[in-house]
């Protein structure tokens, strides 16, 4: 794979994303989340990686045979993709596009309220991208955990978001019925607020809501290994 190259302006994106748009020959939704965006709305200077949300498996698929015909290779993810509901990426130039379908870690995904909370929505041939707002890139960023995403979340903090609305979409997403083991992205969520403040002093009011979560998700995953060990053993 070739070595990744920064992209430093909001004209790049844009010729990316309209390149992707006006191969589609289907419409399809997508949210744009990670550094492209914050260089949309002015919070990072580069990015090393265009991040795009389908908002289904069949979206995905187009996409990622549009951004075929546009000259990217495709491959499977990175290890510093590991904690991400991704299998493919595309490559071309250096430039790089993680495209989800829905799911983003686990069972973190592109939900409705996360979509019609996205900002600025282009029509780009086919695709109807969204750029995604502040609190879900930083709810996003944390779970992450790639090189800088812990910075960037510095940044997005200085930009005012609203915590409520945060956690409102944590609480949702933790609540949503799934096994135990698609819960573990509120340990990614506490482990990158701690670093946020321990390293960075970023004082974050949800803190202890999300420990709280993050507390429960282990007790009930004891709980079920306990289950399933008893079971085995009968």
């Amino acid at each position: 794979m070739k070595s990744e190259k920064s992209i430093s302006n909001r004209e790049e994106v844009e010729e990316i994303l309209k390149g992707l748009g006006e191969r589609l020959n289907q419409p399809v939704q997508v949210l744009i989340i990670g550094g492209a965006a914050m260089l949309e709305y002015g919070l990072k200077d580069v990015t090393k990686d265009i991040d795009l949300v389908c908002r289904d498996a069949s979206g995905k698929a187009r996409l990622l045979e549009a951004a075929r015909s546009l000259g990217f290779e495709v491959f499977g993810p990175e290890k510093r993709h590991a904690r991400l509901g991704l299998d493919r990426i595309a490559v071309k130039g250096g430039h790089t596009l993680d495209i989800f379908a829905g799911r983003v870690s686990y069972d973190f995904g592109l939900s409705e309220t996360v979509w019609q909370r996205g900002k600025k929505t282009r029509i780009l041939g086919e695709a109807e991208m969204r750029y995604a707002a502040v609190e879900d890139i930083f709810i996003l960023k944390l779970i992450a955990n790639r090189p800088r995403d812990v910075e960037d979340c510095v940044s997005l903090a200085s930009a005012g978001m609203d915590y409520a609305a945060v956690y409102a979409e944590i609480e949702a997403q933790y609540a949503k019925v799934g096994t135990v083991e698609e819960k573990i992205w509120i340990t990614y969520l506490e482990e990158g607020i701690g670093k946020l403040e321990e390293d960075y002093r970023v004082q974050v009011p949800i803190a202890d809501k999300v420990s709280e979560l993050a507390d429960e998700y282990r007790e009930r995953l004891y709980e079920d290994i306990k289950s399933r060990n008893r079971q085995a053993s009968i």
